[in-house]
C-alpha cells in the first residue's frame, strides 16, 4: 500500500474507510467493465484500477458479479437523478417527457463507459441481475409515466404490458444509438422515442408541439 493510500485512511472511522474503498471499487468497475467488458475484467484488474489490494475487494464484494451489480445500480441512480432533475412540473406532459428523454439519452452519450455497463455488460450474467434490469427499466420510466398520467395522483393506469413494451423500445433505441457511436443528435433520438411515449396515452394528441 502506498504512502498516499495510508494518508487517505488516517483519522477516519473504520466504516468510513470501508465505504470509501467500496466506492473506489465501484468507480473502477464502471470504468473497466464499460471499456474492457465484464468477462474480460478480473478482480486483480479492478484492484489495480482502484489502487487497492484484493483483500479490500473481498471486504466489500464476494466476486465480480456482485461488483457488476453494484456498478449497474450506481449507473441507474445517476441516470434517474438526471431524469428527475430535468422534469419541469407545471409544463405540458409532452414538454416534460421530452425534457426527461433528453436527459436520459444525453447522459448515456456523455458517459459511454457507464452506458455500456447499463446497456450491454449487465445482460445475461445471472437471474438476479436480470431481475435488477427489469426493476431498473421500471424505475427509470416511472417519471415519464407520471408525467403522462391521467389521474391527479400521478399514477399511470394503463396496460402493464404496454408499459413494458414502451420501456423496451426506449432501451433499444439507446442500444442502437450507442452501437452506431452516437452519430445522431440527441434531438433526433428524442424524436424517434417520443411516439413510443405517445402510445402510452391518447391524452396528448391535441397538445401543441413543444419540441422547439
Amino acid at each position: 500500500m502506498t504512502t498516499t493510500t495510508v494518508k487517505r485512511w488516517t483519522g477516519r472511522s473504520l466504516d468510513a474507510r470501508r465505504a470509501e474503498r467500496r466506492e473506489m471499487l465501484i468507480a473502477a468497475g464502471v470504468r473497466l467493465y464499460g471499456t474492457q467488458g465484464f468477462h474480460g475484467t478480473g478482480v486483480r484488474a479492478i484492484c489495480r484500477e482502484a489502487g487497492l489490494t484484493e483483500r479490500y475487494f473481498y471486504e466489500s464484494f464476494a466476486n465480480g458479479e456482485e461488483l457488476l451489480l453494484a456498478a449497474f445500480n450506481e449507473v441507474i441512480q445517476a441516470l434517474l437523478t438526471q431524469i428527475v432533475e430535468a422534469d419541469e412540473p407545471g409544463k405540458s406532459a409532452k414538454h416534460r417527457v421530452r425534457r426527461m428523454l433528453g436527459a436520459y439519452y444525453a447522459a448515456l452519450r456523455a458517459h459511454p463507459a457507464a452506458a455500456r455497463v447499463f446497456l450491454i455488460e449487465i445482460v445475461g450474467v445471472s437471474p438476479e441481475i436480470d431481475d435488477a434490469i427489469r426493476q431498473s427499466m421500471h424505475d427509470l420510466s416511472s417519471p415519464l409515466f407520471a408525467a403522462l398520467a391521467s389521474d391527479q395522483n400521478g399514477h399511470w393506469r394503463g396496460d402493464p404490458l404496454l408499459r413494458r413494451g414502451i420501456e423496451g423500445g426506449l432501451l433499444h433505441i439507446a442500444l442502437d444509438w450507442g452501437a452506431n457511436n452516437y452519430i445522431h443528435s440527441v434531438d433526433t433520438v428524442i424524436n424517434a422515442a417520443w411516439p413510443l411515449c405517445l402510445a402510452a396515452t391518447s391524452r396528448l394528441d391535441d397538445e401543441p408541439d413543444m419540441s422547439g
